[in-house]
């Protein structure tokens, strides 16, 4: 089975750069999050952390998933990309558990007004997040990569969860300058938001992974245009049945081809090998299988 390393350092460079990014994030809400005492910013950062957990294992397993095939798995290890988000669901979904236990657990604190300072943190983070998020949900389209997107939608919770936090910052302070008494709870009901939205994403995350390990056909589209592309081989009268599945961030296909009945066995091979040899110029397509049926008067 071809395997594509170009498809695959491609995806390396892409979660490379998020968790640079990461990185720097975490660094700044968590040490913004004290300095400027928004319980808000601080859950903000762990959320940011789940996001650093979660390119370390994207990384692993786009390096992991793009061995080639051997005796014990003939199609390859492109379904480990799915096991991996499975692992991220899990553990975005413990973090969001720790913050709402942390919040039960400490909701009798004495509350302090957070500082101004920390909307502007909170400002910046949204920019960044908000850029970030949309180039790995566009890259995990393009590069058709289950572990990118799904790190690509986490990260779109964190810009929500930012404009919480934004929010939160906002309202304390002026229940602090107001004497509001009610809006001293917004920095922390912040917070719980923002472990309730980070379960939230857990969940579909390890839903869809589930879906995808259960084996999950191509689009309408890519199918649509395959088809085309074996139809225009020269012998192949009609495609009967076309089936392509998704295998990681490549596609195994399984094709039964249709041909001249009165040709010789030699021809009809000829043709199935030159019909494998067109999808897999498809540098997305890994596997291929062609099944030759003749012609019947």
């Amino acid at each position: 089975m071809r395997q594509n390393k170009p498809l695959n350092r491609q995806q390396l460079i892409v979660m490379l750069k998020s968790f640079f990014v990461n990185t720097v994030l975490i660094a700044l809400k968590i040490s913004s999050g004290f300095a400027f005492k928004s319980q808000a910013l601080i859950a903000d950062g762990i959320h940011s952390f789940s996001d650093f957990l979660s390119d370390i294992m994207v990384i692993i397993g786009i390096k992991q998933s793009a061995k080639p095939a051997d005796k014990e798995h003939p199609f390859g290890h492109g379904k480990l990309e799915y096991v991996v988000s499975i692992f991220l669901g899990i553990s975005i979904l413990l973090v969001a558990y720790q913050m709402i236990r942390f919040f039960v657990l400490n909701i009798n604190d004495t509350l302090e007004a957070p500082s101004l300072l920390g909307l502007f943190v909170a400002l910046i983070v949204i920019v960044v997040k908000a850029v970030l998020s949309r180039y790995l949900l566009l890259s995990g389209k393009i590069l058709e990569s289950h572990m990118i997107i799904a790190s690509g939608k986490e990260s779109m919770t964190d810009v929500i969860s930012s404009i919480a936090v934004l929010i939160g910052i906002g309202l304390t302070v002026i229940g602090h300058q107001f004497n509001i008494t009610w809006l001293y709870l917004s920095d922390r009901i912040a917070a719980l938001f923002i472990a309730f939205l980070i379960a939230k994403i857990a969940i579909e995350i390890l839903i869809d992974s589930a879906k995808m390990i259960l084996g999950k056909s191509a689009p309408q589209t890519v199918l649509d245009s395959t088809k085309k592309r074996i139809e225009s081989v020269p012998g192949v009268l009609h495609v009967d049945r076309l089936d392509m599945i998704v295998y990681g961030h490549y596609y195994q296909v399984m094709v039964e081809i249709l041909v001249d009945g009165n040709l010789s066995v030699e021809s009809g091979h000829n043709i199935a090998t030159v019909t494998q040899r067109v999808l897999q110029e498809n540098e997305k397509i890994a596997h291929v299988l062609v099944h030759v049926n003749p012609n019947k008067p």
